[in-house]
């Protein structure tokens, strides 16, 4: 029954929304013991506030990180050199040994100035241009490697960005089931995966909270992003201590000891994760 009143209706939005502001900010682990212990209609769905919150705090982190005129006008991967070629280059590079080539993984310097004459000069698609230069006859990995390093050449600086800045609210989402599963096992006589799962939910909500006024303040105040940065990560440090003490029960020395370690942990699995998921969506673009 938890788990059907934890995932039903999670789009709806109501009264109960205002009434979590207040506990959610200044009452930690108030609304997670609420929801585990029955009392859901005061306050709100933890994927529904979840959701809420992240698009608040992604936005903003959008309009931050959003690229300049110049990003719009660059592309990702471009070498120094000019990127047209007269014809007797473009011959003197065609017709550069095969060790040369070797020289850098995955495209060496000759090659990189080949895609992007090949990329500003023509319209070709990069399985042409890897065939144009000669790269089909390598083997599938490398291949594949190759091709889509070719494809990411071919896109801007503004178009890559805001491509990386949409994968990476799915890919946060799907790191909450980690911390949650960190927290059953710190608190692993605590209740059930899905108690650690709904705190989860509302930890990093918080944050994402604290992000989303940085950010604005960010576009108004530059210098302040670092400084805010920190302030949010503290404050939610103390915030999640405090909340372990009010839903587990245990001392506040534990608490503070146990925040610590997961909050390594998951710094780490959270850098995994994010780079995977971002290679994964780079495999796929």
């Amino acid at each position: 029954m938890l788990f059907r009143e934890f995932t039903s209706n999670f789009f709806s939005l109501d009264s109960r929304f205002v009434r979590t502001f207040k506990p959610f900010l200044f009452s930690p682990g108030k609304i997670t013991n609420a929801f585990i212990n029955g009392k859901r209609v005061q306050f709100a769905n933890p994927i529904r506030w979840y959701l809420v919150i992240s698009i608040f705090h992604f936005f903003f982190m959008a309009k931050v990180f959003s690229p300049t005129l110049q990003d719009k006008k660059d592309r990702v991967l471009s070498s120094n050199d000019s990127k047209v070629l007269t014809s007797v280059q473009f011959d003197s590079l065609m017709n550069l040994p095969d060790s040369i080539y070797a020289e850098e993984w995955p495209l060496s310097k000759p090659h990189r100035r080949l895609v992007d004459h090949l990329i500003d000069q023509t319209t070709l698609s990069s399985e042409q241009i890897l065939d144009t230069i000669q790269m089909d006859t390598i083997n599938t990995t490398n291949y594949f490697i190759v091709n889509q390093f070719v494809k990411i050449g071919q896109e801007s600086k503004a178009s890559f960005l805001s491509y990386i800045l949409r994968q990476i609210p799915i890919i946060v989402f799907f790191i909450l089931p980690v911390y949650a599963f960190l927290l059953k096992l710190f608190f692993w006589r605590k209740g059930l995966y899905i108690k650690h799962l709904i705190h989860s939910l509302h930890l990093h909500s918080l944050y994402f909270f604290l992000l989303g006024w940085v950010w604005l303040f960010s576009l108004f105040f530059e210098a302040f992003q670092e400084t805010g940065l920190n302030i949010a990560t503290l404050i939610t440090f103390i915030y999640a201590i405090i909340s372990f003490r009010k839903v587990y029960k245990i001392k506040m020395i534990w608490c503070v000891f146990r925040a610590i370690c997961i909050g390594l942990i998951y710094t780490f699995a959270l850098g995994v994760v994010l780079g995977t998921g971002i290679l994964i969506s780079l495999a796929l673009i």
